[in-house]
């Protein structure tokens, strides 16, 4: 019996994997039909982040996660079919390591939400928001680690120059995407919890 509960504990319950395929569904959704890539320059801003973000904080690191995964997939996918710039580079580089930039950093933004969500202090709605506003900011970064430095030094640039701009678009285009994350992602979790996912 100790054995088949600890075999139990393992997997997802079934709120996880209810919460898990709703979002999931909803990144497909925003993946297929191109809504959830907003292009740019040099990256493609985005909105999938959000549904990796609501499901780490209400069902758990397993479930941002997961959901992180399949954000990742998809911009793995948007980096064949309409590449940004540096993108561009990442795939004639090496489509494994572009493999890898799509979806290391979105499976670690389920787990990074989850972390600041339970560490950060103030009410629900608060630390949602403030959270999701990190986590973007911190997704941001993450891609500079992983695509910026390579790029410029292919580019025989700068990395400094590179980080500038990418400073200049998360100025533009970053700030806001971080508060839309947040504004839209308290008053969800908010309406969750209310409703008994946990």
């Amino acid at each position: 019996m100790g054995k088949v509960n600890s075999v139990n504990r393992s997997f997802m319950s079934v709120r996880q994997l209810s919460t898990a395929g709703l979002l999931v569904g909803i990144t497909i959704f925003l993946g297929i039909s191109g809504y959830g890539f907003i292009p740019l320059f040099a990256v493609n801003a985005t909105i999938l982040h959000i549904p990796t973000i609501i499901g780490a904080m209400a069902a758990g690191p397993k479930v941002g996660a997961m959901t992180g995964f399949f954000f990742g997939m998809f911009s793995f996918i948007q980096a064949f079919r309409s590449p940004a710039v540096m993108m561009q580079f990442a795939s004639s580089y090496n489509p494994l390591y572009t493999l890898i930039i799509c979806v290391v950093p979105r499976v670690a933004i389920g787990w990074i939400a989850w972390k600041l969500f339970r560490i950060l202090p103030g009410k629900l709605a608060v630390r949602a928001g403030g959270a999701a506003v990190i986590t973007t900011f911190l997704h941001t970064v993450m891609f500079y680690l992983l695509v910026g430095v390579p790029f410029a030094e292919h580019q025989g640039v700068s990395p400094v120059a590179v980080a500038e701009m990418l400073a200049g678009i998360a100025g533009a285009n970053g700030i806001p995407e971080a508060i839309v994350a947040g504004v839209i992602t308290a008053p969800i979790l908010s309406a969750l919890y209310r409703i008994g996912n946990r």
